[in-house]
């Protein structure tokens, strides 16, 4: 087990005892702390944030979350996150592992704040990355404080247990919800709550393309027409069936070929109605739930879903084409959340960032006060979807939902732990549910097999992401 040089130099300097625990290989440190049986509210995190004046070092524990309202207050800064990349080279410079983050202010010369939260008991241990990302340092608490004395210690993180309390103490009224963001965000992105009075109506190309799918005796020539009344739609097609992804190497210089011959009807309807429907709503490009994001998500989800599907005997009576569809519409409440709360989605990217062991689900509700899932299905009831997508909306975390059309809700639902694997998931784990694995009769080497099969295709299905997300023009 050993230590960069420079973080093992800058401990044994201070001359505070610590011993060196063998790490698993994990993605989180809460995953970390389970695996060694180590109380979660004892392993800590590092956040950096920054403003014009430079950077801070946050140091609290991991189950708990910032709260900007004391933290900007007590420093008189308006704090924003500092990102992925830019924190790793950050840290990486001085030999560390990327994403391996040591809370050690003092060595890289950086301000801190310490939640006090972490040494309420002087005597527990604690623990914290080491830098080297197999490896965490184990010191007590006390002296933990005492290294870090030129810290600025106070209380500026809430633990989600205490979330849980307030959740069950107030309802979620556009006054509480305003409260809670003046806690959660720097002051320069607080604006007045927006209620949801009305969802967006369903643009009428898509409405044209539903009509379409549930046409019987469909025809190329009636989704050609269609299509051709939108040039950057007929250029979409074209474009989707020209991606490798598809194994055609002919031409494909026209509308019928790219559906007849490549796409195929319900694969091409699908992709039309994803995109028609996504365009409805504005929501920024980046982040952790940006726009970038949700459609990567969405394609793999889409793929990996349909492929499952196959799996599946003929007595369940599942379509891959309409579990496809399925996932890749399953998270559509973002978009709405985002096109109608854009400030609140905001803070919503920038708390992801910077609270990322704290469950989604508990950010969803703390932040934009209703989970993704909810206004979803409530977008695809008043679209009069199909009753499967609607439940692999509103079900598509539920491990033990017995619900109509339960089969696609849990094909969406392994397809995300399976997606865990490869860093494209919402799930907070990859643990594949074992009621709805027996019920739809998958095995853990099937599914397996089936994320190989996607996995091969990863180039092609990120461009066909990109494609969804910027429309082609004519």
């Amino acid at each position: 087990m050993n230590l960069p040089d420079i973080v093992r130099i800058h401990l044994n300097q201070q001359g505070y005892p610590y011993r060196l625990v063998d790490c698993p290989s994990t993605e989180t440190l809460i995953q970390a702390a389970v695996k060694l049986d180590i109380a979660i509210r004892q392993m800590v995190r590092v956040v950096l944030l920054k403003d014009a004046a430079g950077l801070v070092m946050v140091i609290l524990p991991c189950t708990y979350v910032l709260d900007f309202s004391i933290l900007c207050k007590s420093l008189r800064r308006d704090l924003e996150p500092l990102y992925g990349a830019e924190t790793h080279q950050l840290f990486e410079q001085y030999g560390c592992k990327a994403g391996s983050h040591p809370p050690l202010p003092g060595l890289f010369a950086i301000p801190a704040l310490a939640d006090v939260s972490l040494v309420a008991d002087t005597n527990t241990e604690i623990y914290f990355d080491g830098g080297a990302g197999e490896v965490l340092v184990a010191m007590r608490a006390g002296d933990f404080r005492e290294m870090l004395n030129s810290a600025r210690w106070g209380q500026f993180a809430v633990s989600t247990d205490n979330l849980d309390s307030l959740a069950s103490q107030q309802s979620f009224t556009p006054q509480n919800l305003s409260s809670l963001t003046r806690r959660y965000t720097p002051a320069k992105l607080q604006e007045g709550i927006e209620a949801i009075t009305e969802l967006p109506v369903m643009p009428e190309t898509a409405q044209r393309i539903l009509k379409l799918r549930n046409q019987p005796g469909l025809l190329v020539t009636d989704i050609i027409r269609v299509v051709e009344q939108d040039p950057s739609l007929a250029a979409q097609v074209v474009y989707w069936a020209r991606s490798p992804l598809h194994g055609y190497y002919g031409a494909v210089d026209s509308l019928h070929t790219a559906i007849e011959e490549v796409l195929g009807i319900e694969n091409t309807l699908n992709l039309l109605l994803g995109s028609c429907m996504g365009h409805t709503f504005q929501i920024p490009v980046d982040g952790p739930v940006g726009l970038k994001t949700f459609w990567r998500h969405s394609i793999y989800c889409a793929s990996l879903v349909s492929e499952l599907a196959k799996l599946l005997p003929e007595p369940l009576n599942v379509s891959p084409n309409l579990a496809y569809l399925c996932g890749l519409l399953h998270n559509f409440g973002y978009l709405v959340l985002g096109h109608v709360f854009p400030a609140h989605f905001f803070l919503f990217n920038r708390f992801l960032a910077v609270n990322q062991s704290v469950p989604l689900s508990v950010v969803e509700r703390y932040v934009l006060g209703v989970e993704h899932w909810l206004i979803g299905s409530w977008l695809m009831q008043s679209w009069n979807m199909p009753e499967e997508v609607i439940a692999a909306v509103r079900w598509h975390h539920n491990e033990d939902c017995t619900q109509p059309y339960a089969e696609y809700s849990n094909l969406v639902l392994i397809a995300n732990r399976l997606l865990h694997h490869v860093g494209v998931s919402d799930e907070p784990n990859n643990r594949l549910p074992a009621l709805a694995m027996f019920t739809l009769g998958i095995t853990r080497e099937q599914a397996m097999e089936a994320l190989a099969r996607v996995q091969s295709s990863i180039t092609e299905l990120d461009s066909l992401s990109e494609a969804l997300r910027l429309p082609v023009e004519g």
